[in-house]
């Protein structure tokens, strides 16, 4: 299995790799695999190139699956060519829902979770596997990746989950299957950024000596200062707990804050439903569903605080969103920083027929600031929604995405409904898969806001029986494509002069750059053989002229940097002596 990245000189130079991908064209999108694939994750570096991970069938004719990742960088392009990346060929077992296979760290690159039978062949437990990969498509913890220690799990009880403290170490939890109880418990490691493990497993083993306890489903966040907050699971019922982690894996807390209190007749397994996500303050905010009062599903949101104190005046057990007559589904929660406040969308159904979306925002003590009832994003219908997300968003508003099926599966659309967080009245709404095709679609999964300028979204398309992955960039003025207020089209039959101050450098230099308009661009330097050196710049130039600096901290010989924007490529040659 080949683990390095070629990029050749003459693909550079023709431009091929160059060209802009996004398009503004709402019948049109990303295609990133024809084929069939599962378990896709997808998340955005600090640079803007963004991440996307999926399972793919091998062709090895053994109809083994592999563990593939690809890279599209912000003109939407696809790094690793159309094949993408190979990271593991064992048989895996990663696609279990409640794994998060992909995390990306604060240098932009991908840390991936592959779920295997390699280290156990002769037993039902699996283990993990962790490869670290650079932008560039290098193995930084080499072509085999870094196993964890203790790792061992059922493939359905399995768990994992990563953060990032500070000091650019990772920490990571899992669960696991005690060796000496045969109950479940959790794992914990840090790792450093060149692939140490830093922590002694036995002592930050969360699990009961006895066997009588079980400890599952750990999600770790960061919290600041060179911490982490886990929220997990405990006993039989599940109960819900949050545990706050010191730089030496030891508790923070005098003893672990319960936040939900489970086992409620008629109640499904609140670990199925929740998701978690960072407060703002150095806490968590934990959303879920559940059925305690034999009505139908509701919705719920939790919050703790960095002190170990719950922060709703609900206490245990959370605040409701959901209320009336109407079953809570599938809730999504966020922080806004906007307003210090809390976001909640979720699916509300009546009588299993009817189904409408809903949001809400609450105050740091749980008051329910859109009213008992929230607010109504879009109203009833015959026909379900889902996949829900809340992202940050400029201007004081806040994104909710959703999928809708419009005709009894037939046809599927994705959509994102911009809302003012203080005036929620004020609010705008676009459909950005295309329809030209009408088919069932699925999976749709988004990255944070970058640059206070655009998000992206993927999702996987079922048309005729064959099932795709596609993208597309969605721009905060409800556009679509590589847009930069509008400059995109002003510069169609427009120049960008590119050059560097001195054909031969040494240490620093510049690159000078005069815009007609203002655009997205990146600006790469690579060596004659075509190997990424360095990504000197990505994101918005400025209309006029400016200049970039580099620190030409290379060996001495020829160099080619290029400028690519909507416009295309330009490419000039260094001399570093």
């Amino acid at each position: 299995m080949k683990k390095t990245l070629l990029l050749f000189a003459a693909a550079i130079m023709s431009c091929v790799y160059a060209m802009a991908q996004w398009s503004s064209n709402p019948e049109e999108s990303l295609l990133i695999y024809d084929a069939p694939s599962d378990k896709q994750e997808m998340l955005i570096a600090p640079n803007g190139n963004t991440w996307v991970y999926y399972l793919a069938p091998l062709n090895n004719g053994k109809g083994a699956v592999g563990t593939f990742v690809q890279l599209i960088d912000s003109l939407g392009n696809k790094v690793f060519g159309d094949d993408a990346l190979l990271v593991s060929d064992y048989p895996t077992r990663s696609w279990n829902t409640v794994n998060t296979c992909l995390f990306v760290d604060r240098d932009g690159n991908a840390i991936v979770a592959v779920h295997d039978i390699r280290n156990a062949p002769e037993t039902k437990f699996l283990s993990y596997t962790l490869y670290k990969i650079s932008q560039e498509g290098e193995f930084l913890w080499g072509e085999d990746g870094l196993t964890l220690e203790g790792a061992q799990a059922f493939p359905l009880t399995s768990h994992f989950s990563m953060t990032q403290l500070d000091d650019k170490s990772y920490v990571c939890a899992w669960g696991s299957d005690s060796e000496e109880t045969g109950l479940f418990e959790i794992k914990m490691q840090r790792i450093s950024p060149e692939g140490e493990m830093l922590w002694n497993i036995e002592d930050v083993t969360l699990g009961d000596p006895e066997g009588k306890v079980l400890y599952t489903w750990p999600t770790v966040i960061d919290a600041g200062m060179n911490q982490a907050i886990m929220i997990y699971f405990k006993g039989s019922n599940y109960d819900m707990y949050a545990r706050k982690i010191d730089f030496d894996g030891m508790s923070v807390w005098s003893e672990d804050t319960r936040l939900y209190r489970s086992g409620w007749p008629g109640s499904a397994p609140a670990w199925s439903f929740t998701e978690v996500k960072p407060s703002g303050d150095g806490g968590a905010l934990v959303a879920w569903t559940d059925d305690r009062y034999l009505e139908g599903s509701a919705t719920y949101l939790t919050y703790v605080k960095g002190n170990g104190e719950i922060g709703f005046a609900a206490g245990v057990d959370g605040q409701r969103l959901s209320y009336g007559d109407y079953l809570g589904r599938q809730v999504s929660c966020a922080y806004d920083p906007h307003t210090d406040t809390f976001l909640a969308v979720w699916l509300e159904a009546y009588s299993a027929v009817m189904f409408r979306t809903m949001a809400q925002r609450l105050s740091k003590d749980g008051e329910l600031l859109w009213g008992e009832e929230g607010l109504e994003l879009h109203p009833f219908t015959a026909n379900q929604y889902g996949y829900f997300s809340i992202q940050n968003a400029p201007d004081g508003q806040a994104a909710f995405f959703y999928m809708h099926n419009q005709t009894s599966f037939s046809n599927t659309d994705a959509g994102v409904v911009l809302v003012n967080t203080v005036d929620p009245t004020m609010r705008r709404d676009l459909i950005f898969t295309d329809t030209i095709n009408a088919c069932e679609k699925a999976e749709l999964r988004t990255t944070a806001l970058h640059n206070d300028s655009y998000w992206n979204v993927l999702w996987q398309h079922n048309y005729v029986s064959q099932p795709s992955l596609h993208m597309q960039r969605v721009n905060t003025d409800l556009t679509l494509g590589t847009r930069t207020d509008g400059a995109v089209d002003a510069i169609e039959n427009q120049n960008t002069t590119f050059s560097v101050v001195a054909d031969m450098v040494q240490g620093n230099t510049l690159f000078a750059v005069n815009n007609p308009v203002a655009t997205q661009a990146v600006l790469n330097v690579y060596d004659i053989n075509g190997v990424l050196v360095a990504q000197v710049f990505d994101g918005v130039l400025d209309a006029g002229k400016q200049y970039v600096e580099w620190n030409a901290n290379v060996s001495a010989g020829v160099y080619l940097a290029t400028l690519t924007t909507a416009r295309g490529v330009e490419t000039v040659k260094i001399l570093v002596k």
